[in-house]
């Protein structure tokens, strides 16, 4: 009797395990939480005021949340990110001014193509709710001008729109000019009830209720774009 339970167990874990891999399955862990890039920094060159432009090619806009499968323990983050960004930062003397990203939901990818066309149609339902914005509503002024490689935290306070609801949101950042670049990376937490996101249930698979935005942004200036 205690051989057939067992193996019913078995059986049990199998047939979720089968349902889980359908949509997310184990993956190792996805890529590490954002940072600032490492290594020596570039030579200063040039003035930060002005205008400078996202440079697609070296930034993205992502989500992380963590998914459950009924009988298991899931210690798996899903990770899916995208690098259609958009957007200006305008900086005058110490002053940052002005910030406005927008990044293409549609375009996210993960490590798992099924859980990329799901939340085409659930949770995020990206198909219905394309872009996500982030506009700054308060300047951040520094107290002297940060020098070249040097990492620097700030609060950026702005209005967040996401899945068509906009909120007023305070994201933690960190960043750093180095040479002709400036680098922020950032991450906030985001109830889903908050943006009226609906908590992902499939079959065995469950999302938690809350996840994670993240971001990193390369700016350039603009007459180099």
């Amino acid at each position: 009797m205690k051989r057939i339970a067992l193996i019913a167990a078995a059986a049990a874990i199998v047939v979720a395990g089968g349902a889980y891999g359908a949509f997310a399955v184990f993956s190792g862990g996805g890529p590490a939480p954002v940072a600032l890039s490492s290594g020596e920094p570039q030579r200063a060159a040039g003035d930060l005021d002005g205008t400078w432009l996202v440079s697609a090619a070296d930034s993205f806009v992502g989500y992380r949340v963590r998914e459950k499968l009924a009988f298991l323990p899931a210690p798996n983050d899903a990770v899916g990110r995208t690098d259609s960004v958009e957007g200006t930062l305008d900086i005058s003397g110490l002053t940052v001014g002005s910030v406005r990203v927008s990044a293409d939901l549609r375009n996210l990818q993960s490590d798992r193509d099924m859980r990329d066309r799901r939340i085409r149609r659930m949770g995020l339902e990206t198909e219905r709710f394309p872009e996500a914005r982030f506009e700054l509503t308060d300047p951040i002024t520094f107290d002297t001008r940060p020098d070249a490689g040097l990492e620097v935290e700030q609060t950026a306070k702005g209005r967040l729109t996401l899945h068509g609801v906009t909120r007023d949101v305070s994201v933690p950042v960190q960043a750093q000019w180095s040479g002709e670049r400036i680098e922020v990376v950032g991450s906030l937490e985001i109830e889903f009830a908050d943006y009226d996101i609906e908590q992902i249930r499939l079959n065995q698979v469950t999302t938690e209720d809350h996840g994670t935005m993240e971001f990193k942004l390369v700016f350039i200036p603009s007459e180099q774009a």
